[in-house]
This record gives C-alpha cells, sequence and structure tokens, in this order.
C-alpha cells in the first residue's frame, strides 16, 4: 500500500517575479523530488542564500538543497546551451547536480530558429514584450508537430526535424535574418546533448513510481497565472500553462497525486513587458518600489512595471488554481510608506462597479482601477521571523489582503535570504517554513 506523501505544488499568481524561487528553495528541503513542468529558459527564479544570490532558469530551484532529486518534465522547453552554463554556474559554487538531475527524453528543445523568429516577430509593431528567448515559437513548432524533443537526439530523426524547422521559420521570415544550416545547428546541440545524455530519461515513469512509493514531490511553477496562455492577459502572455493544469500536462501525473496548492504574490504587483495592468503606479511611488524593490527581471535585467496589490487579480488565479494557502513576499519593500494602496475591484468608463477580471482582450482597454488604501507603517519589517513582531499595520495590512482575496495567507517573506520571513499563526506549512 503506498504511504500518504504531502505533494505540494508552487505556483505564481501575478504576472510572474513573485518569489516562488525562494519558498520552492526554502521547502525543497523537505521533499525528495522537486519538479519543473513548463516553461523554459525566459523564467528566472532567484535564490539569496546567505547573502549570495543565484539565478535558475530551467534547473528546479531544489538545486541547492543536496537531498533532492530533480525533474525537469515534458512540458518544459529546454534551451541546452543555457542549460550547461547554469550547470557551470552551480560547479563553481561547488554543487554537483549531474547525479540527482533528470531530463525527460519528451522535453522539447529551443532551436536558433525560434530564437530568431522570436526576435524578428518582437522588431515589428506588434510586439507583446517576449523575452526574445525562442519559448513561444518552440511551443508554436511543437503544437504544429515540427518539434524536436532530447530523444530525438538518438536517431537520424533529429536532423530531419531541425530541417522542417529551418524550413518553416525561413518561410515566415522570408530571407530577413540570416539562419544557420541545419547541419550545423544539429552538430552543435548533438555535442551539448552528449556530456549530459546520462541525464536524459522517462520522467514522467520516475514520477509515477516515487508516488507510488509514498516519495514527496515539489512542483515548482513558472511565470504566473495571468501569463497563462488560457487564463491570463491573452494575447499578452507566454505560450504555456502556467497555471495548475499545466503541472499535470506537463509531467503525465494525474491530479490526484497533488495535497495542496501554494500560490505566491507579491505585496505589491509587477509586470515586465506590454500588456494590461490596472493596478501600475506610473509616478514617484512606483519608481520608490522598483528601486527598494530591485524590479528588475531575472532573465532580461528589463525594469518591471509596479503597481499596488491587485486583489481582482488574485481572486481570480486563486480560484483558477484553487489555492490552499498564499505566501506574500517582499513585504518589506513597503515598509517606511505613508500609505499603501489595495486595488479592491475595477469600473468602467460609465462608473459601473466591475467584480472580475475582464472576459475579452478589449475590456482592459477602459477599466480603471478602484483603489482602498490602508495607513503603512514606519517600524521596518526586514528580516522578521516572528508574526508578533511585524508592525500592528503591517499586520493590518496582511489581513486586509485575505479577506479582500478571500485565501488564507500561510507565509510572509520579510527579505531576499533564504531565514527571512515567517509563518503565519496557524499556518498548514508552519513545520515547513518555521
Amino acid at each position: 500500500m503506498r504511504k500518504p506523501a504531502e505533494n505540494i505544488a508552487i505556483l505564481g499568481l501575478q504576472w510572474g517575479d513573485e518569489g516562488k524561487g525562494k519558498l520552492v528553495d526554502l521547502l525543497s528541503a523537505n521533499f525528495q523530488h522537486v519538479v519543473r513542468f513548463q516553461g523554459g529558459n525566459n523564467a528566472g527564479h532567484t535564490v539569496v542564500v546567505n547573502g549570495e544570490s543565484i539565478a535558475l532558469h530551467q534547473i528546479p530551484s531544489g538545486a541547492l538543497n543536496p537531498g533532492c532529486f530533480l525533474v525537469v518534465g515534458s512540458g518544459v522547453v529546454l534551451n541546452i546551451e543555457v542549460l550547461h552554463q547554469e550547470l557551470e554556474r552551480l560547479r563553481e559554487r561547488g554543487i554537483d547536480v549531474g547525479k540527482r538531475l533528470l531530463l525527460s527524453s519528451n522535453a522539447h528543445v529551443v532551436l536558433p530558429y525560434h530564437i530568431a523568429l522570436d526576435n524578428w516577430r518582437e522588431s515589428g509593431s506588434d510586439r507583446i514584450g517576449t523575452t526574445g528567448r525562442g519559448i513561444g515559437p518552440a511551443y508554436e513548432m511543437k503544437a504544429a508537430r515540427l518539434g524536436v524533443r532530447l530523444g530525438d537526439f538518438d536517431s537520424p530523426n533529429a536532423i530531419i526535424r531541425i530541417t522542417s524547422v529551418h524550413r518553416e521559420v525561413s518561410r515566415i521570415i522570408d530571407g530577413s535574418t540570416p539562419l544557420p544550416p541545419p547541419e550545423k545547428v544539429h552538430q552543435n546541440l548533438n555535442s551539448l546533448i552528449q556530456p549530459i545524455k546520462d541525464c536524459l530519461g522517462d520522467a514522467q515513469r520516475h514520477l509515477l513510481d516515487a508516488w507510488r512509493k509514498g516519495e514527496s514531490i515539489l512542483f515548482e511553477g513558472a511565470q504566473a497565472t495571468m501569463l497563462d496562455i488560457d487564463h491570463g492577459t491573452y494575447p499578452f502572455v507566454t505560450s504555456s500553462n502556467c497555471s495548475i493544469g499545466g503541472l499535470f500536462t506537463g509531467t503525465g501525473l494525474p491530479p490526484k497525486v497533488l495535497t495542496k496548492v501554494f500560490g505566491v504574490a507579491k505585496a505589491y504587483t509587477t509586470r515586465v513587458g506590454v500588456g494590461p495592468f490596472p493596478s501600475e503606479l506610473k509616478d514617484s511611488t512606483g519608481e520608490h518600489i522598483r528601486q527598494v524593490g530591485h524590479e528588475f527581471g531575472t532573465t532580461t535585467g528589463r525594469p518591471r512595471r509596479c503597481g499596488w496589490f491587485d486583489a481582482v487579480v488574485l481572486r481570480h488565479s486563486c480560484s483558477v488554481n484553487g489555492v490552499d494557502g498564499l505566501g506574500i513576499m517582499k513585504l518589506d519593500v513597503l515598509d517606511g510608506l505613508d500609505s499603501i494602496g489595495i486595488v479592491k475591484g475595477y469600473k468602467d468608463k460609465s462608473g459601473k462597479h466591475i467584480a472580475h477580471l475582464p472576459s475579452a482582450t478589449y475590456g482592459w482597454e477602459d477599466i480603471e482601477p478602484i483603489t482602498e488604501y490602508v495607513d503603512g507603517w514606519k517600524v521596518p519589517t526586514r528580516g522578521i521571523k516572528n508574526w508578533k513582531d511585524l508592525p500592528t499595520q503591517a499586520r493590518k495590512y496582511l489581513h486586509t489582503l485575505e479577506e479582500a482575496i478571500e485565501t488564507k495567507i500561510v507565509y510572509v517573506s520579510t527579505g531576499p535570504d533564504r531565514d527571512s520571513g515567517l509563518a503565519t499563526p496557524r499556518s498548514w506549512a508552519k513545520n515547513w517554513l518555521g
């Protein structure tokens, strides 16, 4: 009989960059397996330990915990060159994950042609603000059945499929960008795959076996719900399902494997690139949050747009994912503000109240946020590790968020380092989070 295990998913609830990497790193010491199930190197998870940070883009953030086995599922699109760079950065810090890393043979490979197509599109008037890493075109070719998978490099199938992608991208961009010949791309990728060939395998079977044996699994989401291709601010989204459904398609596991869903949001809101952002602050307060919070993209370095906490967005994301508890990150960034806004709803041009997200793209154009302001706090929250030590107004702010989003907060981050944060009273995650 299978032993019961706590299997947790950590999912972003805003437009990404919420601090999922910190929570995965923090919790992974309690889990035997950590899994990435979608996205590519357009995701950037930063982990800070003892003041020293490391950015991971494709390798699960459990890498810094030696007891974790790391799995990259079939729903991920992998840039093999970037993967080698990540492995080398870890080795430079004395962390060799080679013997505890499994890459799904069914994961698709990001080709130079995908990157060329991505940048070609972003140079036009219809740009949507992608990272230019080729992630969207890789998923596009996957859906068109033109993709190249890691396991293809064991057969002549790889060069055939690379040639097909070359032909397709050449047709689209019509000679506007020079493309490397398929033979050269194949040779380069094949040489990069050989050193990590022992890491390739059947990730679905590995995870099913682990689940049946009662081994604990932590699932690490990339990007966030508002960037989900079905449930986000389409078309200004990523090209995969980064909400809860992507976990099951990206691993091949059944829904009953999951015990709880841990949602992650900042104490305010950010997004990178273009697209709707009702709570955005285009003033000195927004710039203050950006500078204090170091809101610049992990992957691209782009400045993030900053705004107040949007409870409408969070209610939507918590509903889509069935969130059991919320982690609020970067509370300390709001230290010292006289007042703090919370977007409780929207209104259209006629003044009609809108309590939910617009269902169509054009619906975002004419809405305005309904913002409620609460008093800020002057006593710093930075580094606080006990709920009772938080300033009274900070606790009131968190209670106001809970009421607005109708979801319990179970963890609060008070700084970037691993040990800067606290579990809330009666938190179901208290044993893991301290």
